[in-house]
């Protein structure tokens, strides 16, 4: 997948999707004030695409439309 590095794992915001990289300093999303995160709230899988709005692991929402955060 164009756009994706091996090894580099990503915090999202769970309100509206916003992928920063982990080593971002950036803890809230910019853009609606979310905290994002870091891990699968499931399962605690890394999240490991920017693209991400299902866990890869275990299928659970990484991004609840509505503006409801997990």
């Amino acid at each position: 997948m164009a756009g994706v590095h091996r090894g580099v794992t990503y915090r999202l915001c769970p309100r509206c999707g916003r992928a920063l990289p982990s080593v971002s300093e950036e803890r809230y999303c910019p853009h609606d004030g979310a905290r994002l995160i870091g891990h699968c709230p499931g399962c605690h899988a890394d999240i490991t695409s920017p693209y991400a709005r299902y866990c890869t692991r275990c299928g659970q929402e990484l991004v609840v439309h509505g503006g409801h955060s997990i």
